[in-house]
């Protein structure tokens, strides 16, 4: 009897093998027959990516917790990760983040493969402003945290609030740039939603300037509707910074639109640059 047992429990552990076998040689098939199995298998490396330097952070970050400058790991290992999904990034206008001095740095939100673009032009003892749900996302909220991450409740006005004075001390006392999504979420659609003020009031709360950070379309190479997720490349630029020297609340809304005027412009001219060249490059190679 206890020799039938071993049988068979040897028997299903051999049919388990071979079915992990028969699932690993399918995975190439799938990867190359399906676009859209290709679109979540690149997406879960690229999480996983995230979550494997997170959990490297975390293991280091508690020796100066809340410290700005434990990003170092994640610039580094951001631009492996860049280079192993074959994204090229072309940045303009970088010397406008050179500054000894505290500024809010805003940048137009297309997906999470921001996180990309954000390390490529990370300032020098920079932070970011995230929703406070991300505080609980295991290993990245860990690391977020022990990396200075300022997290806001935007679902409690008056926490929000709080958060945001409570930062304008922060900015001051760590001497930090403040790197914030003024529409406050993704934006699938191929241009800008409105902004949010609060990094306007921010801004002018503590008297530093905003500097506009625009992301050409990812449109080339990434599409959630249509499942792409491909090689390719977009144009960050570094906008001339806007000082808020000498303004009120009562500017804040003239502030935002400007600065989001300008930033769209510059979403469009570039996106469409990007396009351009694409176009020319395929038209280039075609003739080879």
């Amino acid at each position: 009897m206890i020799q039938t047992k071993r049988t068979l429990a040897n028997m299903a552990l051999e049919l388990f093998h071979w079915f992990i076998i028969g699932f690993l040689l399918i995975l190439p098939i799938l990867y190359e027959l399906s676009g859209t199995f290709r679109y979540h298998a690149k997406f879960a490396l690229y999480y996983a990516c995230i979550f494997g330097i997170a959990t490297v952070v975390c293991l280091y970050g508690w020796l100066r917790p809340g410290d700005v400058n434990n990003h170092w790991f994640i610039l580094w290992a951001m631009n492996h990760v860049k280079n192993l999904f074959g994204i090229e990034v072309e940045v303009r206008g970088e010397e406008n983040l050179k500054s000894d001095k505290p500024f809010i740095l805003v940048i137009n939100h297309q997906s999470s493969l921001d996180c990309i673009g954000m390390f490529v032009i990370w300032p020098q003892r920079g932070c970011a402003l995230i929703k406070k749900d991300l505080k609980y996302a295991g290993p990245f909220g860990l690391a977020a945290t022990l990396c200075g991450t300022v997290f806001i409740d935007r679902l409690n006005r008056e926490k929000a609030l709080a958060t945001m004075q409570n930062t304008a001390k922060i900015i001051h006392e760590r001497n930090v740039k403040l790197l914030v999504f003024p529409e406050g979420t993704r934006n699938h659609d191929g241009s800008m939603m409105p902004f949010k003020k609060g990094a306007f009031h921010l801004a002018v709360q503590a008297q530093i300037p905003v500097v506009p950070v625009v992301f050409s379309s990812f449109s080339e190479f990434y599409n959630k509707k249509d499942k792409k997720f491909t090689t390719g490349k977009f144009i960050i630029t570094c906008l001339p910074s806007v000082s808020t020297r000498g303004l009120t609340s009562n500017d804040v809304t003239d502030l935002t639109e400007n600065v989001r005027k300008q930033m769209l412009d510059t979403f469009n001219q570039t996106s469409f640059e990007a396009t351009q060249n694409k176009l020319a490059s395929k038209i280039t190679n075609g003739t080879k």
